[in-house]
Formats: C-alpha cells, sequence, structure tokens
C-alpha cells in the first residue's frame, strides 16, 4: 500500500516538482494564495499553515504518514510566517506519529567560515537566514525525530527559474545588472533535489541534513551556465560585481558539505555540467 504524502507548498518551486514525481506516494499538497496546476493523481487543499485549526482539519482528512514543509519561503510576506506555521506542524506531527521533513536553507550561516557541515555553528546575517535558524530550533525541541534539510540556490533546466527569467529579460530590454562574483553558493538543480528529497521521505533520518549541490559558485558562474543551457547570449549590460561594491549585506561563502546525504542516499548529487547532460530545456 502506497504511503500518504503532504507537500505544503504545493503550487511553489520546489512543492511543484515534488508533486509531479511522488507516484510511490498517495500525493497532496497545500495551497495558500498561489493557485496549481492540476496534477495527475495529485489532491490540492488550501489552508493557512499559521491557523492551529486549519492545521488539524487538514491533517484529519489527509492522515499523511509523511510531510515536507516547503512553505513559508523567502518570499514570504512576513518572516514570523516561518516559524509560526513550521511549529504548528512540528507539534502536530509529534502528536500524530507524522514524519516531518522541513526545509532549511544555507542562510543559517555568515558564509566566512565556509565549508559548513551539519555540526557547523550557526550565524545568520539577514532576516530569513534568523527566522530559518529559529525555526530550526524551534522544531528540533517540539519534534525531536524530523529532519531539517539544509538546501542552496535551487535552479531548473526545463524552464527558467526566478533568477534565470530576470536575467534573461534584462538581456531582451537592456537593462544593465550585476551579478556578484564573490557570493558563492552550492546550486541544485530542483528535479535533483526533488529527487533526494522523495529518497529521504522513505527513512527515517532524524536532525540535521545538507543536500546541496556538490560543486561551489559564484552568482555570475550559475548565471552563465544556465543562460549557455537555455541558448542565450550574454549581452554586455551583464556585468561582473561584488557583494562589497553593492553596499548589500549578504553572506560570501556559503559552501555546503553535504558529504553525509551522499553516503546515505542512492540519489546522486548533481553538479551543474552534470545536471545539464540530463535536463534539456523545452525551448532552445
Amino acid at each position: 500500500m502506497k504511503k500518504r504524502l503532504l507537500v505544503t507548498g504545493g503550487a511553489g518551486f520546489l512543492g511543484n516538482h515534488l508533486l509531479r514525481r511522488a507516484t510511490h506516494f498517495v500525493a497532496a499538497g497545500t495551497l495558500h494564495h498561489t493557485p496549481a496546476a492540476s496534477l495527475p493523481g495529485v489532491t490540492f487543499h488550501v489552508c493557512d499553515l499559521q491557523n492551529p485549526e486549519e492545521v488539524r482539519i487538514l491533517l484529519d482528512r489527509i492522515q499523511p504518514d509523511v510531510i515536507i514543509h516547503t512553505a513559508c519561503s523567502d518570499q514570504a510576506p512576513s518572516m514570523e510566517a516561518i516559524v509560526t506555521a513550521a511549529g504548528l506542524l512540528a507539534v502536530q506531527t509529534e502528536e500524530r506519529g507524522i514524519r516531518f521533513i522541513h526545509l532549511s536553507t544555507d542562510q543559517v550561516f555568515d558564509g566566512n567560515t565556509a565549508p559548513y557541515t551539519e555540526e557547523s555553528p550557526t550565524n545568520p546575517i539577514n532576516p530569513y537566514g534568523k527566522a530559518k535558524v529559529q525555526t530550526e530550533v524551534l522544531i528540533r525541541s517540539l519534534n525531536p525525530q524530523a529532519t531539517i534539510i539544509r538546501t542552496s540556490l535551487l535552479y531548473d533546466l526545463h524552464t527558467p527559474d526566478r533568477q534565470t527569467k530576470w536575467i534573461m529579460e534584462s538581456i531582451s530590454l537592456s537593462q544593465p545588472i550585476q551579478l556578484f562574483v564573490d557570493e558563492i553558493r552550492c546550486p541544485v538543480w530542483v528535479e535533483n533535489l526533488a529527487e533526494a528529497l522523495l529518497e529521504v521521505a522513505t527513512k527515517d533520518v532524524p536532525g540535521i541534513l545538507h543536500i546541496a549541490g556538490p560543486e561551489s559558485l559564484n552568482r555570475w558562474e550559475l548565471g552563465m551556465g544556465l543562460l549557455q543551457h537555455f541558448g542565450i547570449t550574454p549581452t554586455p549590460n551583464i556585468q561582473q560585481g561584488t557583494i562589497e561594491e553593492s553596499g548589500l549585506v549578504r553572506p560570501k561563502n556559503l559552501t555546503m558539505d553535504s558529504t553525509h546525504a551522499q553516503q546515505l542516499l542512492q540519489t546522486p548529487l548533481l553538479s551543474l555540467q552534470e545536471a545539464r547532460r540530463m535536463g534539456l530545456p523545452s525551448e532552445n
């Protein structure tokens, strides 16, 4: 018998990819403001994850065996929503014996002492990172069996993701933009991450786990690689820049060590070049 999977944020970037691939589960997703395209075999439920009563009703209706919590991202109107929603789900999953997988971020670190393992001390320098650290601490206190997945930048190789669309639009409009050469992350193909998360959903892995790409790339390198993948020629209005020149406060080097995940999972974590060999764009 298939287990029941609930993906919060089912209409979101990662949530949608998870639900598309969750064929070995009876899958459902939550919605709040963003509508979702119909997916075969997937049911969607409107739920305010900050509302205790709505959360209880939702879980009574679906009775999931596993929850992958992707909702309440850095696009949330309020950082408080991140903490509140995760706390409610942590309590309910602990009480009901539901496997709980929460998505966190590399931004829980300050970017000064990379590479980061699961044991590295957190020290966020932006509101999103601070909210995620608070959430991690809360979840571990309320549901010690929960799995907290820290990941990095997500990109898509079939349909341009939000960042890549922004670069493409800047090219078409000849608008000047800068891509940082001193902001380093471990970007991961969204389809690759979705497969890894669905494998985690079949395992008992309490605690924190890093799942990100196996290579460190700066924003410029990632942007150029994705433009090449989609057959877009960079124009002179796209320039290299630095965080220091911009005056922004951002972590510089968020290289994460995903060795533990690579040893635990059968799903390989792919570099950009490896992912590009597998993922052809829908239009080129």
